[in-house]
Formats: structure tokens, sequence, C-alpha cells
């Protein structure tokens, strides 16, 4: 083995390691484990089922990826888990591989998670996500590319966090989170504006959203009338047809400025 392989690791055969790997002390890497180049995986971590570890990215103590999911309608159906490059997983984050035959849990690119974050089985998240400590996300989350959830929040099965969404600490998400709003207090209370203009959007495209959420999130009306309105009253821009897109399609609602604190 390379010298940047601890020899109290424990690898199991199969296992594919790529090259420039650091593996630390009493890290337990699975035979269906494929870890590419350039990966730091700290000590007591846990890698297995087939999960897959893209390349960069940075695994802290204690960690454990790949483990069968807590549903009671897994029998040991073969899935997967895959952690996409240069991501940072933090101190003891479980992330639990898919339930049916074939699924697989995915994280993309350049996603931190921070220390004690949990991501259940199935769950999607996106490129450029952060993840504050303690969250919780149950099966089936959805989470689109650049949102940021923070600490301690809960979220649950089926919900999605839409594109650029920001979730205020100690939230609880049971509707989904429309693309580019802010949650204080499980409330809609706007837009993302500090990450939207950070992001080098125009104030028009900026103005388009915030009435997009207004419309959506805070004016009362039904979803049908509020998509009817946005599509009237709107620019066609490609953020504001996102943003009808996942009024289209969700399954559990949206979560809104009138939801109780």
């Amino acid at each position: 083995m390379p010298e940047m392989i601890d020899p109290r690791a424990a690898i199991q055969e199969g296992a594919t390691i790529g090259k420039n790997v650091t593996i630390g002390p009493f890290a337990v890497i699975g035979k269906e484990v494929t870890i590419q180049d350039d990966c730091v995986i700290g000590p007591h971590v846990n890698l297995t089922g087939k999960t897959f570890i893209g390349k960069g990215t940075r695994i802290h103590c204690g960690a454990n990826i790949g483990d069968e999911p807590q549903d009671v309608h897994y029998h040991g159906q073969p899935s997967a888990t895959r952690v996409g490059e240069e991501c940072v997983i933090r101190e003891y984050v479980t992330i639990h591989r898919g339930v049916e035959e074939g699924s697989e849990t995915t994280v993309g690119n350049r996603v931190m998670l921070m220390a004690f974050t949990h991501l259940g089985h199935n769950c999607q998240v996106q490129d450029n996500v952060i993840i504050a400590n303690a969250s919780l996300l149950a099966g089936r989350v959805e989470v689109g590319r650049g949102a940021f959830i923070s600490g301690a929040s809960l979220v649950h099965q089926f919900c999605r966090i839409g594109t650029m969404a920001m979730v205020g600490g100690g939230s609880r998400i049971v509707q989904d989170v429309v693309p580019y709003g802010i949650v204080q207090e499980n409330a809609i209370q706007g837009i993302n504006a500090v990450g939207l203009r950070r992001a080098g959007w125009a104030p028009e495209t900026i103005n388009a959203i915030k009435e997009a959420v207004k419309i959506a999130c805070l004016s009362g009306l039904s979803r049908p009338n509020a998509l009817e309105k946005i599509a009237a009253e709107l620019p066609d821009l490609p953020q504001v047809r996102l943003f009808r897109e996942f009024l289209e399609n969700t399954r559990r609602g949206l979560l809104t400025g009138s939801t109780p604190g």
C-alpha cells in the first residue's frame, strides 16, 4: 500500500483506490467502494456498500457513508451512494444508500456537509450546496443547486429545497421551499437577496424573482392562480421559468408566508 494509507486502516479486497489518496487510521473501506484520485479519508471513517467518492473529496473523522437505509422496505436490495468531486464531508456525517434496487443517494460536486449532518436514503443533493451542522434530511429529499440549509434544520421526507434557497437555523420543513426563497421561523420571508447579488444577478432579474416569490408564497393565491399571474405579469427569464416549473411539479405543496412559527 502507498505510504498515504495508514497500515491500521481496513481495506477490503475489491475496493478501488485512486492515485494520491490519503486514508487515516482505523478507516474501514468496503469491497464495493470506489475512491477517486486526490481524496482524503479521515480516521474512523466507514465507507460501505456500493459507494463512489469523487475526485478531491475530503471526508473527516467518523463519517459513515453508504450504510443501509433506515427503511422497513429495505431487504438488502443492491443500491448505491454517489458523492461528487471536491466535496467536504465533516465529522460524523451519515449518508445512507438508496432503498430500491438500482437506486442511489447522490451528492453533487463542491458540496459541504458540516458535522453531524444526516442524508437519508435516496436524497438528491445538487452542486454547490451547503448543509450546516446537525441538519437532518429524511429520505427522498431533493436539494437544488446552491441552496444553503442552516444548522439544526429538519426536512421531512419527499420535500424539495429549491435552487439557491436559504433555510434558517432550526427550521422544520414539511413542504417544498421555492427556489431563491428564504425561510425563517418555518415560513417564507422573501428572497435570498444576498445570495442572488453574490451570484452577480442583474437587479431586473432579482426584482422579477422577488415578485414571483411574493405571488407564489405571500399573496394567498392558490397555486394555479399564482402560476397564471406569474406567467402573465413577469418577464420570461430562465430563472422565472425554473421557478414556474418548480411550482408545477410540487407534490407536498409550497411553504408559504402564512405558516405558523
